[in-house]
């Protein structure tokens, strides 16, 4: 069941939500991952624009320093029906895995589908190296816009300041 936000299938793969969880991406989100200063630029450019965020997710530790960004799945095996319901996010986030895998690279961005996985901090409070930017449910009620995030990161001025 996949509800337009997100928050119940989040929720809902937690075992013990005291603890952090790896899991495989792809079905309830993708993952747009980027170097920690890129990241939070992004962040910083996407509050500025007042888009409603959904998920941000950041690892501290000094060997990775990323920041992802949890957006809607884009399925790999067929392509977004046009006016389908739902496929919008697909869409746009087809276009930010192309754009990553042509252009991206040189920023450190890279998008997590089908056959990756990912670490997600704590539903509860936690002092680890994964922490939320912006946690799951609360204000953030969509996952993040992988049209927004493009424009962010694609954009000559954005790139400029990321």
């Amino acid at each position: 069941m996949v509800t337009e936000n997100g928050r119940a299938e989040l929720r809902g793969l937690y075992i013990d939500p005291a603890l952090p969880l790896t899991i495989a991406v792809g079905q309830a989100f993708d993952l747009v991952s980027m170097p920690a200063a890129v990241g939070h630029a992004a962040l910083t450019a996407l509050r500025a624009r007042r888009v409603r965020l959904g998920p941000v997710v950041a690892d501290s530790r000094r060997s990775v320093m990323r920041v992802g960004f949890l957006v809607a799945p884009a399925p790999e095996d067929q392509a977004p029906v046009a006016g389908h319901a739902g496929h919008a996010g697909h869409a746009e986030t087809a276009a930010l895995r192309e754009w990553a895998g042509r252009l991206g690279g040189a920023l450190g961005v890279r998008v997590g589908g089908r056959g990756s996985t990912a670490t997600l901090p704590p539903l509860l409070p936690w002092r680890g190296w994964l922490h939320w930017l912006v946690p799951p449910g609360g204000a953030a009620v969509l996952w993040t816009p992988a049209g927004a995030l493009l424009s962010v990161l694609s954009e000559p001025t954005g790139a400029r300041l990321l």
